[in-house]
């Protein structure tokens, strides 16, 4: 008996009676626990992981609709909506585990993990940058990056596919960065980038780097980014998709869709998305005023957009005089399935469009008013605590 009891390989062990499951079952089973739950299966075993995330298996799971483990949206520097439909908001927006400040707001979310700004109690000119993850209430303080007193573009960027526990920062140095109350040091400043700082989790510094785009870039502060690959994505008003590796040693501009004829003039300032494992790109363009267009980067060295799709103002809104990143927006975009979610603040309605089916779908209700247009998706993560972290 003691040797089928043992777990040392030897031939007649009995392993534990949830690994006798075939995958079918265990999918059965999963799709009745509350998604919470779900969402810590994930960190029983590999096997779990694999079946949960498999794309074939999610279609029978909590939420499949939705995304890729979204709950919901922060937006207004530190509201939260909860658009599950099932009980309270997973995450308390004030976020009251983390050190008394002056003042937080939420700059930034990627997987998981949010960057925040802590306004200092005794010095309330100056902020701290703090990574928290809200689902297992750890934290970590940043030190100071030397902009502490300057308001400017910051972005997180955070695989845990590479690691469940190290991240970077990127604060983007800009060309007349104005202060807490929005003073800037010259009236003749235009904004553009002029160097990066990167925080590594993995040292526990800042480094800095000149500007490596060749050429001045300004970024839309309140428009999405993406980061895949040890990189950074960000959209700019130069109608250029601007990268930056974690390293700061790899810059580069992809032009957007048709830029060269200067498509999305006064249209808006577009979304990317990652997906399938692909750069995705959501605008309207002057030639279709009225329309959204959807564009994928199948081959990310080629810098060649592939045009994927297009609908109609009338078939999203029943309306057609909208205007892109003003009077709607897309938040967010399903990381396997053909699926763009899109909020509607005139409504306040959280909508999803699957661009196989044509389908339209009013998911929830969702806050926020007509000049909120920055909302960033929020999906929980159980792991091991953050690197130096609380």
């Amino acid at each position: 008996m003691a040797e089928a009891d043992s777990r040392d390989g030897r031939r007649g062990w009995i392993p534990a009676p949830a690994e006798k499951l075939t995958d079918d079952l265990l999918v059965e089973i999963l799709s009745r626990v509350p998604y919470k739950s779900l969402c810590r299966s994930k960190c029983v075993s590999t096997r779990w992981r694999r079946v949960i995330s498999h794309p074939d298996q999610r279609r029978r799971l909590p939420r499949y609709h939705l995304g890729n483990d979204i709950v919901g949206y922060f937006y207004k520097s530190n509201t939260f909506t909860n658009v599950t439909g099932e009980g309270r908001p997973f995450v308390d927006p004030s976020l009251p585990f983390l050190p008394k400040c002056e003042f937080l707001n939420v700059v930034d979310s990627c997987n998981g993990l949010l960057l925040c700004r802590c306004w200092r109690l005794a010095d309330p000119r100056r902020f701290d940058y703090l990574v928290v993850n809200p689902a297992t209430e750890h934290w970590v303080i940043l030190p100071d990056s030397g902009w502490s007193d300057k308001v400017q573009t910051a972005r997180l960027g955070f695989d845990p596919t590479v690691s469940s526990s190290h991240f970077h920062v990127f604060e983007f140095v800009e060309d007349g960065a104005a202060d807490v109350d929005g003073n800037v040091d010259r009236d003749d400043y235009d904004g553009h980038v002029k160097g990066v700082e990167i925080y590594s989790s993995v040292t526990g510094e800042w480094s800095h780097k000149d500007n490596g785009w060749n050429w001045e870039i300004r970024l839309r502060d309140e428009s999405n980014s993406v980061f895949f690959d040890g990189v950074l994505h960000l959209i700019t008003i130069e109608d250029v998709v601007a990268a930056v590796d974690v390293e700061g040693n790899t810059w580069r501009t992809i032009p957007m869709p048709q830029s060269l004829v200067e498509p999305f003039n006064g249209i808006g300032e577009g979304f990317i998305g990652l997906s399938q494992g692909s750069l995705y790109f959501v605008n309207s363009d002057h030639d279709k005023p009225y329309k959204v267009s959807v564009w994928v980067l199948e081959d990310y060295s080629s810098e060649q957009w592939i045009w994927k799709h297009i609908v109609s103002h009338l078939h999203l809104f029943q309306t057609k005089r909208l205007l892109f990143g003003h009077d709607y927006k897309v938040v967010s975009i399903h990381p396997e399935r053909n699926i763009i979610f899109l909020v509607w603040p005139h409504s306040k309605m959280l909508m999803s469009y699957e661009l196989d089916s044509r389908e339209v779908h009013f998911i929830c209700g969702i806050g926020g008013c007509e000049w909120v247009m920055y909302y960033l998706p929020y999906v929980p993560l159980y792991s091991e605590s953050l690197a130096d972290g609380h």
